[in-house]
C-alpha cells in the first residue's frame, strides 16, 4: 500500500507536465486518509479526481470520474468514486489460551465505491458522498472532504 501511495502522490506531477490544461491541486481533510492531497483535472475532456492521504495511523487513496461537471455553478460536479482506506492498529482483539490472554491491535480496512457531489466556492470546497464496500466497516458509509483547491 505504501508503494501505491507513493505512485499516486507522484501522479499529479506527471499528469500536470503532460497536459497544460485546467488542473486544480489542493489539500483536504476527510476521506480517504485524514489529511489528503487532491488533484482534479480534465484529461481529453474527461474530468477525473484523485485524493491521496496519510496521517500516521490512517492512509488511503480515492479516484473519481465526474459524470456531471459545471464550472460556472457552486454545485460543481457529481462523480462516481472508488477508494481504499486503512486505519493501523485500530481494533483491539483479545485472544486467550488456558493460561494467557493476548491483547492484539489489528488494522481496519475499507474498500469502497460510491457517489459524491462537489460544492465549490472560489477555492473552498466540500464534497459529501455515500459509499458501499467491503472490509471492517458496515455499508453504507458516509464520506466527506473539506478543503481548498488552487
Amino acid at each position: 500500500m505504501k508503494y501505491l501511495l507513493a505512485i499516486a502522490a507522484l501522479l499529479p506531477l506527471t499528469l500536470h507536465a503532460a497536459e497544460p490544461d485546467d488542473t486544480q491541486l489542493g489539500v483536504a481533510l476527510g476521506t480517504p486518509g485524514g489529511v489528503n492531497l487532491v488533484m482534479k483535472k480534465e484529461i481529453s475532456g474527461h474530468p477525473i479526481q484523485l485524493a491521496v492521504g496519510y496521517t500516521g495511523k490512517a492512509y488511503g487513496i480515492e479516484a473519481g470520474y465526474s459524470f456531471y461537471y459545471n464550472r460556472d455553478s457552486a454545485m460543481r460536479s457529481w462523480q462516481v468514486i472508488a477508494g481504499s482506506s486503512t486505519i493501523k492498529d485500530n481494533a483491539l482483539t483479545y485472544y486467550s489460551t488456558q493460561d494467557v490472554v493476548y491483547r492484539v491491535y489489528e488494522d481496519e480496512d475499507w474498500n469502497y465505491a460510491g457517489v459524491s457531489g462537489t460544492f465549490q466556492y472560489g477555492g473552498f470546497y466540500i464534497e459529501p458522498g455515500i459509499t458501499a464496500g467491503s472490509g471492517d466497516f458496515s455499508s453504507p458509509q458516509l464520506t466527506i472532504q473539506v478543503g481548498w483547491l488552487w
